[in-house]
């Protein structure tokens, strides 16, 4: 910003200011900090003023000086010795300067506002004094801690988000269920914004009373069922007219941070025609990124032609089947079944042929998940799938 402006704004600033008390004799000597701003005046009698400054080894200081009534500004800067170690350019009468010092060690430091020619010149006058950091230490946020945010009258901690920009299918809905297990409490928060809305639209939901006798099967687990007197483990969310919603916000996540594992179903999804393309990013919440990882499936649905195929953005990582090939590591889906009651029902039956890849990202950047056909030549509806954990909080 030019002297001019400096001048201009500082003079903004201090318009409300009081002015140190000061007797035409006597300069001040006064403490000041970054990012004050403060006002005084240089007569004839009390040609400087000293303003103190604590300064750490490293600050760059920057100090502005904007003179008015005439006054033609100086400064300079003292060290904690009371040695002169840098002094501007004099000024011209009601002019703003500038002057810029790296401090060397830590201690006292001491601005001197004063006037051209010091005790031998004679213009007299106001002046603002600003004095700033330029290389302020950075506050670094750990990335890894607990995202929370306020459902009804409880907090719920973040496991998963997901952003969601499917087709625009005449009549598209979701479906979005998450089954807590071992404690987990699942909340589903949505968020999205329609070409006709001004703001964003958000709902919170914990609302499960179409999920009893749901089911769901894992390999190695017995079979999972829910009853009246389990609702409390599961969430689930209709989304109609989703074609019209844009980019869809979905968190999964768990009242009062209440650890445990959760099983997230999405379905509703198509591939169509043959070379279509759907792009999902996925975030894994800061305390579960710590040190759990999320398994995504793409699972064909009912009826489907669809032979399922997932890419990692951000890795590279691509899966055909899940449990061989590239994605051996990645536990099969074939003696897996989901069936959903809600409406009509769903059945989803896990097949070798589903895809899925396993996310560990340590941090909760967003990874990029590309879900399509496999050569692009089979096309039809899936669901995807998130298995995931939620760690207690650390104390």
């Amino acid at each position: 910003m030019g002297k001019l402006r400096w001048l201009i704004v500082l003079l903004a600033i201090v318009g409300a200011l009081p002015t140190a008390a000061q007797s035409e004799d006597t300069p001040s000597v006064l403490d000041i900090a970054y990012d004050d701003v403060v006002q005084e005046t240089i007569t004839s009698g009390a040609f400087w003023d000293w303003w103190t400054l604590e300064a750490s080894a490293g600050d760059q200081i920057v100090v502005d000086m904007g003179a008015m009534d005439g006054l033609e500004p100086l400064l300079g800067i003292l060290n904690a010795g009371g040695n002169l170690v840098i002094q501007s350019e004099p000024g011209a009468a009601n002019s703003a300067i500038s002057l810029e010092y790296t401090a060397p060690a830590d201690g006292q430091y001491t601005l001197v506002a004063t006037r051209a020619g010091n005790a031998d010149g004679t213009s007299a006058g106001s002046y603002a004094l600003r004095v700033r950091l330029a290389n302020p230490t950075e506050i670094v946020t750990n990335p890894l801690q607990d995202v929370t945010f306020r459902c009804e009258d409880y907090e719920a901690t973040t496991a998963a988000t997901l952003r969601v920009n499917e087709d625009p299918v005449a009549g598209l809905t979701y479906r979005i269920t998450v089954y807590g297990l071992d404690g987990f409490q699942p909340v589903i928060r949505v968020r999205f914004q329609t070409k006709d809305q001004d703001k964003p639209f958000e709902l919170c939901n914990t609302d499960a009373r179409l999920t009893e006798n749901d089911t769901f099967t894992f390999p190695g687990e017995a079979e999972h069922t829910i009853t009246a007197d389990t609702l409390d483990t599961v969430s689930q969310l209709l989304l109609t007219g989703a074609d019209g919603m844009g980019i869809v916000t979905v968190t999964i996540a768990s009242r009062e941070g209440a650890p445990g594992r959760y099983l997230a179903v999405l379905d509703g999804f198509s591939i169509e025609p043959q070379a279509d393309e759907d792009l999902i990013e996925v975030r894994i919440g800061p305390l579960a990124a710590k040190n759990t990882h999320l398994t995504v499936y793409m699972m064909a649905a009912q009826n489907s032609r669809l032979d399922p195929f997932l890419t990692s953005t951000d890795t590279g990582q691509r899966c055909d089947d899940a449990g061989r090939g590239d994605c051996s590591d990645v536990p099969a889906l074939t003696d897996t079944r989901i069936m959903l009651h809600e409406g009509s029902g769903t059945t989803l039956r896990g097949d070798r042929s589903d895809a899925g890849l396993i996310l560990t990202p340590s941090t909760p950047d967003t990874i990029g998940l590309v879900l399509s056909s496999r050569s692009g030549d089979t096309h039809g509806g899936y669901a995807l799938l998130l298995r995931g954990t939620l760690p207690p909080r650390t104390p």
